[in-house]
């Protein structure tokens, strides 16, 4: 991990922010192809500062996707609605807003979207138990409080809910493309929501009382 542990990054510090912009943009042109060098040059800053912040190019792109998924998820934490505890209702109320967040972060998410496909054994790892971690911590928050009882009596809640998760996440998954951007996402809307309706309304009619 970076140096600096914390991902809450202070307001105050314009030039360690600007090194995360720059890099977070850099970045999504491959991580063996960009450049310290040119980041720098994109945050008007020293490579000095640079490695004073983040200690080399590898820890620098982790602090990045860290802090990526951070300030995504805190975005997520303050919008969704948990009042609302039907799980089918949740997983749809979560889509719509990721597709509000990448029109209002897309530089963030054309970054997450490469960086969860990195071109780099250097940081392929590394990269790949962040996401497992955030995946579990994210899910157990999400959906920590859901409604069990909406289930059918004959149905095991624990099962339909990973037939469910895993039915989605599958879908997610074949939609992925670190080729695309925010804005080819944000294109597609209307398709990823068609499908997400007709999964719910499956699921609904066969888990659902």
């Amino acid at each position: 991990m970076a140096k600096e542990k914390n991902a809450n990054l202070s307001s105050e510090d314009t030039k360690k922010n600007s090194i995360l912009n720059a890099a977070m943009a850099e970045f999504t042109k491959g991580y063996e192809k960009t450049s310290t060098d040119v980041i720098v040059k994109t945050a008007g800053v020293s490579k000095g500062l640079l490695f004073h912040y983040f200690g080399s190019k590898k820890e620098l792109f982790l602090y990045a996707y860290e802090y990526a998924l951070h300030t995504v998820i805190v975005e997520f934490y303050d919008l969704i609605n948990f009042d609302e505890r039907d799980f089918l209702e949740r997983w749809k109320q979560i889509a719509l807003l990721k597709m509000d967040l990448m029109q209002k972060h897309p530089m963030i998410f054309s970054f997450i979207a490469y960086a969860s496909f990195p071109d780099s054994d250097e940081v392929k790892g590394k990269i790949l138990e962040q996401r497992e971690k955030f995946t579990i911590d994210a899910y157990q928050r999400l959906f920590g409080n859901i409604d069990r009882s909406l289930f059918r009596d004959d149905v095991d809640v624990d099962t339909a809910i990973s037939v469910i998760r895993f039915t989605i996440e599958g879908y997610a998954q074949k939609e992925a493309n670190p080729d695309k951007s925010s804005e080819d996402y944000y294109n597609e809307y209307g398709r990823y929501l068609n499908d997400l309706d007709r999964y719910i309304r499956l699921f609904r009619t066969s888990f659902y009382k």
